[in-house]
């Protein structure tokens, strides 16, 4: 009676859909749950393979589509690096645009078709020589950095364009040159690399050795040992003797004044002299016929001692490098006799190294009572062409040639003395 009540209550008093969640709930619990399969025998289960029969033929096993592959990423081979050694940098390119004109683009334009030029940026690249003898090749820029070939192009000097009078007008100015020459009492000459230049390289003319353009010049690789002195040389020592020459200071240490048969008694060697060696304890000098400075020289030492049994002090070249003081001597008589000189003249020297470049102007600067004169004789332009009272765009072979021709005779170079080392 009282279970029968309990339904009654509720039936009246529950709602309508609970007869129907309690059912669900029922149809859940009696459900069986799916079999659970542990992870490590989880295995795929083999395609069974239909046994042969007559019936196979006729009935076919259902196949396997595969699954397509997974395309393979593409994977860049690292090429290894070859090494190879650098010679020297022959030239650059890159780093600025250039117009690149079709010639489609030119067909248009003679249409009369106005049609923006297309540009392209050239990558920075060097032209390099190898130490083996292969072709040069360009190489980008990225790859020669910090490298001693790069650090040297970079040091290297632009070269500066060289300019020649016509024969008039060098016929003309020498001329003039002649009559100084004859006027003045204290003539003085500072020479520079330009008149060694038809036999030896130069620093900073064409294809100059401290230029981009080194590699051109043929007479790069020769050696002052295997050079002979010039016209030029010879005709400045014509002029020694005929008594036209008061003083010479050179910055050639290449010793062809010298071997011209200039007295060295009217000369100052101011960047020294590459065959000559002195004693660091009785500064006995020694003139040797060979080039005495070593490449891996320490404190200018030459390996070799003093022939004096009594000294056996080190042999020293004196050469001088930059930022070293040049001889006290050398300078000494350098300065007296060019700031007493009623006339200098600067032979093939582009004036770019003190104190030796402001030597040809100390007259004209200290006595102007003197009224000096200067001449400059140089293919190119110098910081002090605005000084000089004179400027010849020839080579000194040219200008000396004439000067002698006119001061000495027609004859002045056939008795030039035999050219021998003194030791």
């Amino acid at each position: 009676l009282v279970l029968i009540t309990f339904i009654n209550f509720c039936r009246k008093h529950l709602p309508n859909n609970f007869h129907h969640a309690m059912a669900s709930v029922n149809e859940e619990q009696n459900a069986m749950p799916p079999p659970r399969r542990s992870k490590r025998l989880k295995s795929v289960q083999p395609t069974p393979v239909a046994a042969k029969s007559h019936a196979s033929s006729e009935t076919k096993p259902p196949t396997v589509k595969k699954a397509p592959p997974k395309p393979k990423k593409k994977t860049t081979k690292k090429k290894k690096k070859e090494e190879a050694f650098i010679d020297r940098i022959l030239d650059e390119r890159g780093g600025a645009e250039y117009d690149d004109k079709s010639s489609d683009e030119n067909k248009q334009q003679k249409k009369g078709r106005k049609k923006k030029q297309k540009r392209k940026k050239i990558p920075h690249q060097y032209l390099c020589s190898w130490v083996d003898g292969a072709e040069p090749q360009w190489i980008d820029a990225s790859c020669l950095e910090g490298t001693p070939a790069l650090e040297e192009w970079e040091e290297a000097e632009d070269e500066v364009e060289e300019t020649h009078d016509s024969p008039a007008i060098v016929s003309s100015k020498c001329s003039i040159l002649c009559e100084w020459v004859k006027e003045a009492k204290r003539p003085s000459f500072l020479l520079g690399a330009g008149i060694s230049a038809p036999v030896l390289a130069t620093f900073r003319g064409k294809a100059g050795l401290w230029t981009k353009k080194a590699h051109e010049n043929p007479l790069a690789e020769k050696k002052a040992s295997a050079a002979q002195p010039t016209k030029a040389h010879r005709a400045l020592t014509a002029l020694e003797r005929a008594g036209r020459v008061n003083w010479v200071a050179t910055q050639n240490y290449d010793d062809l004044s010298v071997r011209s048969g200039f007295p060295a008694s009217k000369l100052s060697e101011l960047h020294g002299n590459i065959f000559t060696e002195t004693c660091s304890k009785c500064a006995r000098v020694y003139h040797r016929d060979y080039e005495v400075p070593l490449d891996d020289s320490v404190d200018h030492e030459t390996g070799r001692t003093c022939d004096d049994t009594d000294c056996g002090g080190d042999l020293r070249d004196n050469i001088v490098h930059f930022e070293e003081s040049l001889p006290w001597h050398e300078l000494k008589m350098a300065n007296c006799k060019f700031v007493g000189s009623d006339l200098t003249i600067v032979l093939g020297s582009s004036l770019r190294v003190e104190p030796a470049a402001s030597l040809p102007f100390k007259s004209k600067r200290r006595n102007k009572s003197l009224a000096a004169k200067t001449v400059i004789v140089n293919l190119q332009t110098t910081h002090f062409d605005d000084e000089a009272d004179l400027i010849i765009r020839a080579t000194c072979d040219e200008v000396l040639d004439f000067v002698a021709k006119a001061l000495v005779g027609e004859s002045w170079d056939d008795s030039s003395p035999e050219i021998v080392f003194i030791d």
